[in-house]
């Protein structure tokens, strides 16, 4: 017979580098499961980001904390650059180490969490990729083991390989923050009963008395694709020759790709000196920077704009934004939503700044929404119940075998 008070022990693959918006939302939510009075252990590896990405080691200052085991495994990219070295090129490029070691990757982190009773994966990219999760899914049916994963991003692989994709149906459940994410993997073969659609949690800070001013923009970890930015520049380039300067801080996710690019496009449409650039933030800083802001711009075409959604929802900040992916299944009906046009956008910055549109109602509105949806504690409460129910039906299995 199960022992009543045996608690499930959670087992969290996912990303902990500090500086990161992934990182970000994995460690609020273990934090909160910890909250909830879950057992959990954090698995994770050096990535892309780590300045100890191309070594067998991981510089532990870059990570969130300590409290982890890491799989120091060099990061391949799939399309390699020359700045390593020609002999890195090479072998990156002719022996396909990309594939070597997310296999490899996958195959630790299953080792690393192979004594826990439910197995979470946060699939990403790259070392939170498709390649690690299904080996590490076909290493956990091998053997007994109940996997659950959250799919924030799909990968090009999972594209290009559509029959690997079965594997979705092997973990106990799949977690997605959508339902336009959940069609997605549905039509790359995934049963749809096994999917669910749960909230991006945010945790919720106290609102402080601020004078609000500008404007606020995430330009993520490709800046350049799927995020609006050139029409962005368009729309303040339009404002700028009505006479309608405002000020705009842009923050980007850690090494973000076009950068530089992205600053030389704001020189050359002259509207640099109405744009603050800066890195990720986390904790107080983040919103303290939201609450200082009369708006969030999301002109997003593609990509994930959860975490500007929800940094915005909680900070009582409204936002001007496209319909594109997941917004209105967050925003409902109290977007500013505006069509993906430099014009479009221009004109609802300038309804704005008009005090055409109540943005103390709308910013409180969007608080309780986020109150009622999106704390932290309330969506660990959830899933820890499900993790306990999954975990104890593998602890049963268990007991059934060894008898």
């Amino acid at each position: 017979m199960l022992d009543k008070e045996k608690q499930v022990r959670l087992a969290y693959i996912g990303c902990w580098y500090k500086n990161d918006m992934y990182s970000h939302n994995c460690s609020n939510l273990v934090d909160s499961l910890r909250d909830a009075g879950m057992h959990v252990d954090v698995v994770t590896s050096n990535c892309r980001c780590f300045s100890s990405a191309q070594k067998f080691d991981i510089t532990k200052d870059e990570l969130i904390n300590e409290d982890c085991s890491a799989v120091a495994i060099p990061h391949a990219p799939r399309f390699p650059g020359k700045k390593h070295g020609m002999l890195k090129y090479l072998a990156v490029k002719m022996l396909r180490l990309d594939l070597l070691f997310a296999t490899a990757r996958g195959f630790l982190y299953y080792l690393r969490a192979r004594r826990a009773d439910v197995i979470h994966f946060d699939q990403v990219l790259e070392a939170f990729g498709c390649i690690p999760l299904f080996m590490v899914i076909a290493l956990a049916s091998r053997f007994g083991k109940k996997v659950v994963v959250t799919v924030h991003e799909i990968d090009p692989f999972q594209l290009e390989h559509k029959r690997f994709n079965r594997l979705y149906d092997k973990c106990s459940e799949v977690l997605v923050y959508s339902e336009n994410m959940k069609q997605q993997i549905v039509k790359l073969g995934a049963r749809a009963d096994n999917i669910k659609v749960i909230r991006y949690g945010a945790l919720i800070p106290p609102l402080m008395p601020s004078d609000r001013k500008g404007y606020i923009y995430f330009g993520g970890h490709n800046i350049l694709k799927g995020k609006g930015y050139v029409e962005l520049l368009d729309a303040l380039s339009t404002l700028k020759a009505r006479g309608i300067c405002v000020p705009l801080l842009i923050y980007v996710g850690y090494g973000c790709n076009g950068l530089e690019e992205a600053k030389q496009l704001a020189l050359k449409k002259q509207v640099s000196d109405m744009i603050t650039w800066d890195e990720f933030y986390s904790g107080d800083e983040l919103a303290k920077v939201y609450q200082r802001s009369k708006a969030c711009l999301i002109p997003f075409t593609g990509g994930s704009a959860r975490h500007p959604l929800t940094c915005a929802m909680v900070n009582a900040t409204p936002v001007v934004a496209t319909r594109a992916v997941d917004i209105p299944e967050y925003l409902g009906d109290l977007g500013i939503y505006v069509e993906p046009t430099a014009n479009d956008i221009a004109n609802a910055i300038a309804e704005v700044e008009g005090g055409c549109r109540d943005l103390k109602a709308l910013g409180t509105d969007l608080r309780t929404k986020a109150l009622a949806e999106l704390d932290y504690h309330k969506i660990a409460a959830e899933l820890s119940q499900e993790y306990s129910r999954i975990g104890c039906g593998s602890q049963l299995v268990q007991i059934e075998t060894a008898a």
